[in-house]
């Protein structure tokens, strides 16, 4: 029963940060997002662009991500994505709407774009726990505070 056990710990240890499989259902475990997402954030704050993620599954029209970031991140729009964004640990200023400054396409993401900034929009401030939900086609950028850190699980959905 021990070796069963460990073997058991040790295959989820082993297990990516994607989900575990349960026949039509499956499970994303807090303590795997916990222990990856550390992995994460110290990925993110040595990442040029203070950013780090992975696509966990995808199913179809919708998929799961972890991501953390070190630093504000680029302006971003999404032609046929809703995100959805659970707050894991950390605190941050999402700016929505509003209109892209200097708008271009993101190589190899069809209608992506992204800017300089962002003009106008609403400041929403977002906490460990919050859900925040993003409709497709709505200028967005995560601000951090200088020197903080930001853990998130996104569920992106194709409209």
């Amino acid at each position: 029963m021990k070796i069963m056990t460990m073997a058991a710990a040790a295959l989820l240890m082993a297990i990516p940060v994607g989900a575990q499989e349960f026949g039509p259902a499956t499970v994303d475990p807090a303590e795997v997002l916990a222990s990856r997402g550390k992995e994460f954030v110290a990925k993110a704050r040595t990442a040029e662009t203070g950013v780090y993620s992975e696509t966990l599954k995808e199913y179809g029209n919708h998929k799961t991500m972890l991501a953390a970031r070190a630093k504000t991140g680029a302006p971003e729009y999404h032609e046929a994505w809703s995100d959805f964004f659970v707050v894991l640990d950390g605190e941050f200023t999402m700016l929505v709407g509003g209109k892209l400054k200097d708008q271009y396409p993101i190589d190899g993401k069809p209608g992506e774009l992204s800017g300089s900034g962002i003009e106008g929009g609403t400041k929403i401030a977002l906490k460990k726990g919050d859900v925040f939900h993003l409709r497709p086609k709505t200028p967005h950028q995560a601000v951090l505070t200088p020197g903080k850190t930001l853990l998130y699980y996104v569920i992106k959905v194709k409209e």
